[in-house]
């Protein structure tokens, strides 16, 4: 039975539809949904099955298993049905920017991601999920269409942007994060070469934000290095996953042309500076993030954020990925 629905979409408005940032990708807007809905999900629920309703290719698997933190049975149409037994299942679909969708003629709220929580159950619930929610390229605007009118939706939890204008956003010009977004991920200097198995091996703390707390002094370290910070004691640590949104903001600089890691030569050279800011995940522990959806400059010192999984840069070929400061939405 699906029980929890959670919608994204980005805070760029153009002709009145929501499209995605430069830094946005159907992967990152995934990525939000699932954070977003899987809340509520046992930690000992057992394996996810993660049924995917959009043309991500199989090679982000392991990244959708890293946002979600456990085992993921990662499913597309046409394929396999899930083994049967206990399971989570989540359905995903995102819609934009990469490819864009042909036909722009349906009304909708414009690129975005949904994700569907089903009650755990003791069989494959993938025949459960509502037609309207599942079929055509357009899962996304089907499941706003659901929300609005299907007289059982009420009986569903509903988080993150179901009820947002799509024509009420920031004013962007697509243009630009297009020709951005679509550069092939490679060409440029790496002087802050990270190695691609020390980048997979931090995703639990540079994209989930887990730290470890210390059972002799309580001291948190982050991001988790295998020993408190503060004492030196490797034996009991204990896994903390710490806060991802409400942050504030202790500390902020921009970085201007010149002044950023050669990583960021491209998106300095297409979009200008950048804004990074200090902020607090808990009493002594804090991060330090880039800021996306904001011009450069405009995140004040003792100022709420929050944080998505965002591209960061490429290298060896791929995107990495890592966590950004968002303004705070309203409410």
């Amino acid at each position: 039975m699906l029980v929890r629905a959670a919608a994204y979409l980005p805070t760029g408005t153009f002709s009145g539809r929501r499209v995605a940032g430069p830094d946005e990708d159907p992967f990152t807007m995934i990525a939000t949904a699932l954070e977003r809905v899987r809340d509520p999900i046992p930690s000992a629920a057992g394996p996810t099955t993660l049924e995917i309703l959009t043309e991500l290719p199989e090679a982000y698997d392991p990244g959708l298993g890293a946002v979600l933190g456990g085992e993921v049975r990662c499913l597309r149409p046409g394929g396999p049905a899930p083994p049967p037994g206990p399971s989570v299942h989540l359905v995903v679909a995102a819609e934009g920017p990469d490819p864009p969708v042909a036909d722009r003629s349906d009304p909708g709220p414009g690129d975005g991601a949904v994700a569907l929580l089903y009650r755990p159950t003791s069989e494959a619930a993938g025949g459960e999920t509502p037609e309207r929610l599942r079929s055509g390229p357009h899962a996304v605007r089907r499941a706003f269409v659901f929300y609005r009118e299907d007289p059982g939706a009420e009986q569903i939890e509903w988080a993150g942007d179901w009820s947002a204008d799509p024509a009420n956003g920031r004013p962007v010009d697509p243009g630009p994060a297009a020709a951005y977004r679509n550069l092939p991920p490679g060409g440029i200097s790496q002087g802050a070469y990270v190695p691609r198995p020390r980048y997979l091996e931090g995703l639990a703390s540079h994209w989930r934000f887990e730290g470890e707390r210390c059972p002799r002094c309580a001291t948190v370290t982050f991001p988790a290095r295998g020993v408190c910070r503060n004492c030196g004691r490797r034996e009991g640590l204990v896994p903390v996953t710490l806060p991802r949104d409400d942050l504030e903001v202790v500390a902020t600089t921009t970085i201007g042309a010149g002044g950023q890691p050669t990583e960021f030569d491209r998106e300095v050279e297409a979009f200008g500076p950048y804004e990074v800011v200090l902020a607090e995940l808990a009493p002594g522990v804090r991060v330090t993030l880039p800021v996306s959806d904001a011009a450069a400059g405009s995140v004040r010192i003792g100022d709420r954020v929050d944080t998505r999984l965002r591209r960061l840069y490429p290298m060896d070929g791929e995107w990495r990925y890592g966590r950004k400061a968002v303004p705070r939405s309203p409410g």
